[in-house]
């Protein structure tokens, strides 16, 4: 029998110093031992990263959070939603593809990688036009794997159900799943993915019936999505404010915690 291999894994890597640093610290220390990567200008944080060997890293295109600009045009990129993006006109497109080349290619000249490995902020690789500019990609940039956000649905616990961040998540799940037949079902060596239908809400119980859940599936790989990246009042002004109450929130504080649980290790086992 195969051994399946989870990879717990974290988004928003070089988001800010403060994200990074934690969640630096739950891939030396804890359970992670996979991540996501916003580029930015702080070499700081990526040069401590690229020293971790055994760590599975990913590009994390940012399009809405405050991206790294390659041109000037901040007026397109302020505010720019998933929902903008994907009902955007093909003259703002031409933009949207110079950033994410010029993201891919600094991630690669950082990073060196062997075969890039890719996942959207906000799952905006799902987007169909970004998606197949990806998939077109995928030679040239040598693209081995893109993020399938696509996920099976766990039967909701009654907290779920008095809970409206689990509806919010509920919508992007269903959008998402939309979206993935839009996409003709392509997924690129994508693992199994987990994640959005407790995206902010992650406890010690959601991940014990998610590993429930997968225990008796049949897959490769299977990727388990937390945020345990967070910052504090310091860093307020890098952020928008619903963005900073999202990476301040105690939420993420949870999930950072979470990392270090050995009861979680065991549940990873337990899959």
């Amino acid at each position: 029998m195969f051994k399946k291999k989870i990879y717990f894994h974290a988004d928003d890597y070089g988001r800010s110093s403060q994200i990074s640093k934690n969640i630096l610290s739950c891939l030396r220390f804890g359970s992670l031992n996979s991540v996501s990567i916003i580029i930015n200008k702080n070499l700081k944080h990526h040069n401590k990263l690229k020293k971790l060997k055994k760590i599975k890293k990913k590009l994390h295109i940012n399009l809405t959070d405050r991206p790294y600009l390659k041109n000037k045009n901040k007026k397109l990129f302020q505010k720019l939603s998933f929902l903008k993006l994907l009902l955007m006109n093909d003259q703002d497109k031409k933009k949207i593809f110079e950033e994410i080349d010029y993201q891919i290619v600094q991630f690669i000249k950082i990073y060196k990688p062997k075969n890039l490995m890719i996942d959207g902020h906000e799952h905006i690789q799902m987007i169909p036009w970004i998606f197949n500019y990806l998939y077109k990609k995928k030679k040239f940039y040598k693209i081995y794997e893109i993020r399938n956000s696509n996920e099976s649905i766990i039967i909701p616990r009654l907290n779920d159900l008095i809970n409206l961040k689990y509806y919010r998540n509920l919508l992007a799940f269903f959008v998402v799943k939309f979206l993935f037949y839009i996409n003709k079902r392509k997924n690129l060596n994508s693992p199994t993915f987990t994640g959005l239908i407790y995206s902010g809400i992650q406890d010690y119980k959601t991940l014990k019936r998610t590993s429930i859940f997968y225990k008796n599936k049949k897959f490769n790989k299977l990727e388990i999505l937390i945020h345990p990246g967070y910052c504090d009042h310091k860093e307020k002004l890098q952020f928008d404010k619903s963005y900073f109450n999202f990476y301040n929130s105690n939420s993420r504080k949870v999930e950072y915690n979470l990392c270090f649980s050995k009861e979680i290790n065991k549940l990873l086992n337990f899959i």
